[in-house]
């Protein structure tokens, strides 16, 4: 008989949140010395709070999860608004990247449900996604054009030439895609590529680092320009060099016609001047590209964005920025997921039985029993 699974106290959230960034972060610095790579580490992993810890200590803030859809990920295949390979993908990770496994029984956020059945009709959607950290905001736009791009090479055959356009103010953010694109890719041999381009690309690599890279990824400069891969992630500087280099000249020309998506990550830094340039640069790539906004499908995605009466200028924004016709520009916004909890018991204006309930009389001592037993609680559900 085995021993039940003991549950997770913050201590030990805070002692492995400390070893996993101190070790991602040796790994970065790739010291050669061991003697100071063990001194990183030790001094990494001191105790939160310490003299010279990388954690400060620790804040804990309560908060509710995110408002789930009703369907599966089986039910969506089942009903045609995703393809059933790509949700087959996505449910059966290679064995290194578990950790992005999306399970065919597993139901999506409800605004990760809107976004994937707008931006799948025609004619072209656009969306602005807005909605806190950690909820799912690259899967808003990642899913549906893996999807288009897989019923396309089953169509069709392998894919060049680039389809869709992410943009990212900042090289960490294109290198953090990498796993998720590999991850959802690799199913498919090669037929869906991706290439992550920005000022740390190599032109070439010896064939002995290129031997156990994945299909489904363009690592070099060179292939990029060969064969463009159908997703590119890119950021605006390197997207402005492209499109005046005469060596980056094969990527714009393999892709004629081709470009149906433009993504906006981090919409909220791109303010007054800033988003001006965004606007003129995006018409210079839809003309170098030879395609129209109408034809594209825009996402602009922020978690600092929205709330009150902010989707009228969120509206505008993307509208202004990507040129896209204003009827077919649509804001999304992430809802918390809020329980409701059993009404208060009162007499006569006052509450009846002001403890609180003992947790320990039962052996179940789940979330959700806890829960349950507080929110009945007069003392508890009134606050």
């Amino acid at each position: 008989m085995t021993e039940p699974e003991q549950p997770l106290s913050f201590a030990d959230v805070v002692r492995d949140l400390s070893q996993r960034s101190s070790r991602a972060l040796s790994s970065q610095l790739a010291v050669r010395s061991p003697e100071l790579r063990r001194f990183l580490i030790d001094t990494f992993e001191a105790p939160a709070g310490s003299d010279g810890a990388l954690l400060a200590d620790p804040i804990f803030e309560a908060t509710f999860g995110w408002r789930l859809a009703r369907e599966t990920m089986a039910d969506l295949a089942g009903a045609g608004t995703l393809t059933p390979r790509l949700v087959g993908a996505m449910d059966s990770p290679p064995p290194d990247c578990a950790d992005y496994r999306f399970g065919r029984d597993w139901r999506p956020y409800d605004h990760q449900l809107r976004c994937w059945r707008l931006l799948g009709q025609t004619p072209a959607q656009s969306v602005l996604v807005t909605s806190g950290t950690g909820s799912g905001k690259t899967e808003c736009f990642l899913v549906p054009i893996l999807d288009q791009l897989v019923r396309e090479c089953t169509d069709h055959g392998r894919l060049t030439g680039v389809r869709a356009l992410f943009l990212y103010p900042l090289n960490a953010l294109i290198n953090s895609q990498r796993e998720r694109l590999r991850t959802w890719s690799s199913a498919f041999g090669g037929d869906i590529r991706f290439c992550l381009y920005n000022g740390e690309t190599p032109e070439t690599l010896p064939a002995h680092k290129l031997r156990d890279s994945s299909p489904a990824e363009q690592r070099t400069r060179q292939a990029l320009r060969e064969d463009p891969a159908p997703v590119l992630v890119t950021n605006a500087t390197m997207l402005e060099y492209m499109l005046v280099r005469d060596a980056d000249a094969p990527i714009v020309a393999g892709s004629q016609g081709a470009l149906r998506w433009i993504v906006l990550d981090e919409a909220h830094t791109y303010i007054g001047s800033r988003a001006a340039e965004m606007a003129l640069l995006i018409r210079r790539v839809l003309h170098r590209f030879g395609v129209e906004p109408r034809d594209v499908r825009f996402v602009a995605t922020s978690a600092t964005l929205g709330g009150g009466d902010e989707r009228e200028a969120l509206h505008r924004f993307l509208c202004d920025v990507s040129g896209a016709p204003p009827p077919s520009v649509h804001v999304i916004a992430g809802a918390r997921a809020i329980p409701d909890l059993p009404a208060a018991r009162v007499t006569s204006g006052t509450f009846v039985d002001a403890r609180i309930p003992s947790l320990s009389a039962s052996k179940t001592t789940t979330g959700t029993f806890v829960a349950a037993r507080l929110a009945a609680s007069p003392a508890t559900g009134r606050f």
